[in-house]
Protein backbone atom coordinates (compact mmCIF):
# COMPACT_ATOMS: atom_id res chain seq x y z
CA UNK A 1 0.00 0.00 0.00
CA UNK A 2 3.32 1.93 0.88
CA UNK A 3 3.86 2.07 -2.87
CA UNK A 4 0.65 3.31 -4.09
CA UNK A 5 1.48 6.65 -2.86
CA UNK A 6 4.67 6.61 -5.27
CA UNK A 7 3.10 4.64 -8.20
CA UNK A 8 -0.83 5.65 -7.97
CA UNK A 9 -0.64 8.79 -7.42
CA UNK A 10 0.52 9.69 -10.60
CA UNK A 11 -0.90 7.47 -12.52
CA UNK A 12 -3.77 8.69 -11.09
CA UNK A 13 -3.09 12.30 -12.13
CA UNK A 14 -2.11 11.12 -15.70
CA UNK A 15 -5.35 8.98 -16.28
CA UNK A 16 -7.85 11.99 -14.82
CA UNK A 17 -6.08 14.49 -16.53
CA UNK A 18 -6.87 12.52 -19.97
CA UNK A 19 -10.16 11.64 -19.41
CA UNK A 20 -10.72 15.19 -18.42
CA UNK A 21 -8.67 16.49 -21.98
CA UNK A 22 -11.04 13.87 -23.91
CA UNK A 23 -14.11 15.38 -22.74
CA UNK A 24 -13.26 18.91 -22.63
CA UNK A 25 -12.09 18.39 -26.57
CA UNK A 26 -14.99 16.31 -27.49
CA UNK A 27 -18.04 17.91 -25.22
CA UNK A 28 -16.66 21.83 -25.62
CA UNK A 29 -17.05 24.48 -28.42
CA UNK A 30 -16.30 27.91 -29.58
CA UNK A 31 -13.12 29.86 -28.72
CA UNK A 32 -12.76 28.54 -24.79
CA UNK A 33 -11.97 25.13 -25.78
CA UNK A 34 -8.83 25.93 -26.87
CA UNK A 35 -7.86 27.82 -23.93
CA UNK A 36 -9.57 25.12 -21.40
CA UNK A 37 -7.18 22.72 -23.31
CA UNK A 38 -4.15 24.70 -22.44
CA UNK A 39 -5.13 25.00 -18.70
CA UNK A 40 -5.59 21.62 -18.51
CA UNK A 41 -2.28 20.68 -19.67
CA UNK A 42 -0.36 22.87 -17.71
CA UNK A 43 -2.05 21.86 -14.26
CA UNK A 44 -1.89 18.60 -15.41
CA UNK A 45 1.91 18.61 -16.03
CA UNK A 46 2.43 21.21 -12.59
CA UNK A 47 0.34 18.40 -10.48
CA UNK A 48 2.25 15.43 -11.79
CA UNK A 49 5.41 16.85 -11.46
CA UNK A 50 4.25 17.98 -7.92
CA UNK A 51 3.00 14.15 -7.17
CA UNK A 52 7.20 13.20 -8.64
CA UNK A 53 8.68 15.34 -5.98
CA UNK A 54 8.93 12.98 -2.82
CA UNK A 55 11.86 14.14 0.23
CA UNK A 56 11.41 10.74 1.71
CA UNK A 57 14.18 8.08 1.63
CA UNK A 58 12.95 5.29 -0.37
CA UNK A 59 14.72 1.67 -0.86
CA UNK A 60 15.94 -0.14 -4.12
CA UNK A 61 13.45 -2.19 -5.29
CA UNK A 62 13.43 -4.71 -8.96
CA UNK A 63 10.19 -4.72 -9.38
CA UNK A 64 9.87 -1.09 -10.26
CA UNK A 65 12.78 -1.77 -12.50
CA UNK A 66 11.27 -3.91 -14.57
CA UNK A 67 8.33 -2.69 -14.68
CA UNK A 68 8.94 0.26 -15.82
CA UNK A 69 11.54 -1.35 -18.29
CA UNK A 70 8.17 -3.45 -19.53
CA UNK A 71 5.70 -0.72 -20.09
CA UNK A 72 8.30 1.49 -21.84
CA UNK A 73 9.39 -0.97 -24.07
CA UNK A 74 5.57 -1.90 -24.63
CA UNK A 75 4.61 1.90 -25.44
CA UNK A 76 7.23 2.20 -27.56
CA UNK A 77 6.25 -0.97 -29.95
CA UNK A 78 2.89 0.34 -29.58
CA UNK A 79 3.42 4.12 -30.74
CA UNK A 80 6.12 2.45 -33.61
CA UNK A 81 3.19 0.35 -34.98
CA UNK A 82 4.93 -3.09 -34.19
CA UNK A 83 1.89 -4.88 -33.02
CA UNK A 84 -1.92 -3.62 -33.07
CA UNK A 85 -4.38 -4.63 -30.12
CA UNK A 86 -8.24 -3.32 -30.68
CA UNK A 87 -9.09 -3.63 -27.39
CA UNK A 88 -6.44 -1.39 -25.82
CA UNK A 89 -6.19 0.89 -28.46
CA UNK A 90 -10.18 1.28 -27.78
CA UNK A 91 -10.05 1.85 -24.03
CA UNK A 92 -6.93 4.78 -24.65
CA UNK A 93 -8.83 6.31 -27.25
CA UNK A 94 -11.78 5.95 -24.28
CA UNK A 95 -9.13 8.09 -21.76
CA UNK A 96 -7.90 9.98 -24.62
CA UNK A 97 -3.98 8.85 -23.90
CA UNK A 98 -2.30 10.41 -27.10
CA UNK A 99 0.88 11.70 -27.73
CA UNK A 100 0.96 13.87 -24.93
CA UNK A 101 -0.12 11.81 -21.78
CA UNK A 102 1.87 8.67 -23.54
CA UNK A 103 4.97 11.37 -22.24
CA UNK A 104 4.21 11.91 -19.11
CA UNK A 105 3.69 7.67 -18.72
CA UNK A 106 7.40 7.73 -20.02
CA UNK A 107 8.60 10.22 -17.46
CA UNK A 108 6.82 8.45 -14.90
CA UNK A 109 8.82 5.44 -15.66
CA UNK A 110 12.03 7.10 -16.30
CA UNK A 111 11.00 8.52 -12.51
CA UNK A 112 10.89 4.76 -11.36
CA UNK A 113 13.71 3.13 -13.03
CA UNK A 114 15.98 6.14 -11.61
CA UNK A 115 13.83 5.69 -8.22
Amino acid sequence: MRDFRYIGYPLFITLVSALLYQLVATYITGSIRDTLLILIRVIALFLFGMSLNKSTRRHMSVWKIVVAVVVTIFLLLYELGAFYLPYLSTVLAFFGVGGFFICMLYILCGYLFVD
